[in-house]
């Protein structure tokens, strides 16, 4: 390995490069900081649905003896058909007041080690979901785009009201 190779390499595993976990949603893949992550389930037999709820809320299921609303944020951004197969996945994120919420994926991908400094800011055109519930991307070595998806703005408590 050359110097600059390894200078690069050391960079990248310092404080700017951090775990997240990738999931699909419609077409695009999406990622979220590891340490919010919980557990990853496969999509519930039983949900106890909520009356007079949003669409995008299922319902709620217990999860180790703590209830936890299940959210499906396909539903609520329209990434695509909605199907309820093998491969739908719940992740479990726990927010910075400590709330754990499920959130529906159509697929848990990977978790990958990435460069936040080339973090790029997106705008409403380069996803199906609107750039508020965005931290920005980064561009893959494949030169896919990987949308960097703010947690805690999509599951604030203001938005589960609407």
């Amino acid at each position: 390995m050359q110097e600059s190779e390894r200078e690069r390499e050391r960079e990248f595993n310092s404080t700017n490069a951090d775990e997240y976990m990738t999931f699909i949603l419609g077409e695009m893949k999406y990622a979220v900081e590891l340490p919010k992550i919980r557990e990853i389930l496969t999509y519930p037999d039983l949900i106890t649905t909520l009356p007079n709820t949003s669409q995008w809320v299922k319902g709620l299921i217990n999860l180790r003896g703590e209830v936890v609303p299940i959210l499906d944020i396909r539903v609520k951004f329209g990434t695509g058909e909605v199907q309820y197969d093998e491969n739908t996945a719940v992740i479990a994120v726990i927010t910075k007041d400590n709330r754990m919420i499920g959130l529906v994926v159509d697929k848990v991908d990977d978790v990958q080690k990435l460069e936040t400094s080339q973090l790029y800011p997106v705008s409403d055109m380069g996803s199906a979901i609107p750039s508020r519930y965005l931290k920005g991307f980064v561009r893959l070595e494949d030169n896919q785009m990987l949308v960097i998806m703010d947690i805690e703005t999509v599951v604030a408590k203001e938005e589960l009201r609407s």
